[in-house]
Formats: C-alpha cells, structure tokens, sequence
C-alpha cells in the first residue's frame, strides 16, 4: 500500500554551518521522493546494499521521517541522532549491526544538510577499500584480474569471512561454532593466514580481519566487502 505525503515547506537561509542550525528565511521544500532519494545513495555510501528493496518497505515510515526531519531545525547533529533512532527499526536494517547503522546516518544527515543549504546533494566519500565476495568465494577488489583472493578451496576462511561481514566484534567461540572450525586455535590460525594471504593477493595495508583479546574479531573497518 502507498501512502500519498503532502510536502510540508517551511522557510531556512542558505548559509551552511554543520555544527550550528539553520536560520529560518528563505523557502524550502522537502519530499517524500527526495527523503528516499538521500536515503537510497547514503545505504548505497554505506556498504547497505538492498536500500532499494528497504525503501519500498518502509515507505509509511519515511513519510514520517520527512516531517520529523523538518521539525529537527535542520541541524546535522540532530538530524543524524533521529536517523539512528528511526531507520535502526527499518524493515530490512534490522539485520545490519549497528556500526552500518551509524554510518549510514552520518552519511544521510551530511546530504540532508547540504540539500538544505545548497539546493542539491552532495556525495560524501567514505575512504574505504571495497571488496566482493563472490558465490565461488572468490574475494576481490578491481579490476579482479589483478586483486583476487581465491578461496575455493578454503572453506573455514571462507565461511569466517562471509559470517563476519555485517557484525561486530565476535566471540572466538562464536565463530568457531558458525563455522566449520574445528577448534578457537583453529579459527585464530585461520584469521592469521586470511590476513597474510589477503594483503599478498589484494595488495593492502592493512589486516583484513582485527582483533581483540577480550573482544574477539571482526572485519576492518578499513574495508567494506559485498556480497556478490
């Protein structure tokens, strides 16, 4: 079911300062389309790769979040803290660990208020190095033919580096049973050997997968890797 918006003005001057509000002069409008608009390139930014798919299921929500966006006086702090709040209960984010939330609404509340101030919306460039995992598990950055980390044969780093994408820092423990792992001395050599091999073959500086002692391991946030 579609829900129809009325677009709600409200006036603002075109100075732009991230750290203060905006003042209220001029008029300007903001659309639901417009709202999805910023959302659907801040997922994409974000490593959130179904934002097409999530738009279309929580439309009656992001109705709400346009007007709710308005009524924060447009100042990128606040605008970000609504967006953690809201979208963190989008059907389809749920499944993202939270530090994907995080900067996905840093990424939104940027183009939000340049939108506003500016007119249009500007791309904010996150400096990570982006990799794929393919079905054939192969891992890879552009061009393939030159970066590729083949791991075919390979099924617990594999199955370690798929079950981390998305998540936090996770328990040896945890990752020794959601894999095919036979042991938390096995999974630690097998992360050992995923970093070592990774930084030959893709050519990076730094380890794919970081731990801690007390933590456990998680993807660099360095690197964002998709699925392919």
């Amino acid at each position: 079911m579609s829900m129809k918006m009325k677009k709600v003005a409200k006036t603002t001057s075109y100075k732009f300062n991230i750290r203060k509000p905006v003042d209220f002069m001029s008029t300007y409008r903001l659309s639901v389309a417009t709202t999805e608009k910023i959302l659907r390139s801040s997922m994409k930014s974000s490593g959130i790769s179904d934002g097409d798919q999530i738009i279309k299921r929580n439309q009656p929500a992001i109705g709400l979040l346009t007007k709710e966006i308005i009524e924060t006086k447009l100042e990128v702090k606040s605008i970000r803290s609504l967006l953690e709040r809201r979208t963190s209960k989008f059907e389809g984010l749920t499944e993202y660990d939270q530090h994907f939330i995080n900067t996905f609404a840093k990424v939104a509340a940027i183009s939000f208020a340049e939108y506003f101030s500016q007119g249009k919306i500007k791309p904010v460039e996150l400096n990570q190095t982006i990799l794929h995992l393919s079905a054939e598990a192969d891992l890879y950055r552009d061009p393939k033919s030159k970066y590729c980390y083949p791991m075919g044969k390979e099924q617990s780093r594999h199955q370690i580096i798929k079950y981390l994408i998305g998540k936090g820092y996770q328990a040896t423990s945890d990752i020794r049973m959601a894999t095919s792992a036979k042991s938390d001395s096995s999974v630690r050599s097998a992360i050992m050997k995923i970093n070592a091999k990774a930084k030959h073959d893709l050519e990076i500086e730094e380890k794919l997968i970081e731990g801690r002692r007390t933590d456990g391991y998680r993807i660099n946030p360095e690197y964002r890797i998709f699925l392919k």
